[in-house]
């Protein structure tokens, strides 16, 4: 599989388990997930992403200059627009220009550094940081909303699944 198609499936996975949960249960703090909502993970994961295809202009990328938009925790309407133009602009990346990942790992945000990337590498980065969080929304739901339908490998790192597989 491409890192092209990897990432829609990702995507379609989150918009299908998004679909199913009413705005009360989206928006709802769970203490398995320390208090926090499953719309807050579908709004980190998003925003990475979004940040992502943006930085095509710019050739710069900072996850932490992310917006937060809280739209994206309270309104799955808005997750599922934004589901499918974050796809539609990944499909057109070109994934072996490069870029500049820019980071910041002090407390005091003084001494950013500068590494070397590509939209191929931060592709991948992104599938599998949008992996850790739906394994978090996996916990979660089970836990919740039993009624919930996850697909199958929801929230599982291909490389899990390869050995699941294999075992």
């Amino acid at each position: 599989m491409s890192l092209k198609s990897a990432s829609t499936d990702i995507l379609m996975q989150l918009a299908d388990v998004v679909g199913q949960l009413p705005v009360h249960q989206y928006t709802r703090p769970l203490d398995v997930l320390s208090g926090n909502t499953i719309g807050k993970h579908v709004r980190h994961i998003l925003e990475f992403y979004e940040l992502l295809v943006a930085s095509v202009s710019t050739s710069l990328l900072n996850y932490d200059r992310r917006q937060r938009d809280l739209r994206l925790e309270v309104d799955t309407e808005e997750a599922f627009r934004r589901i499918d133009a974050i796809d539609r602009a990944v499909q057109r990346l070109d994934l072996n220009q490069t870029l500049w990942l820019e980071a910041d790992l002090s407390e005091s945000a003084s001494c950013p550094v500068l590494i070397p990337s590509s939209f191929a590498r931060e592709l991948l980065y992104n599938i599998e940081h949008a992996i850790h969080h739906m394994a978090l929304i996996q916990v979660a739901v089970r836990a919740s909303f039993p009624m919930v339908y996850l697909p199958a490998h929801f929230g599982v790192a291909y490389s899990t699944i390869q050995y699941n597989n294999q075992h």
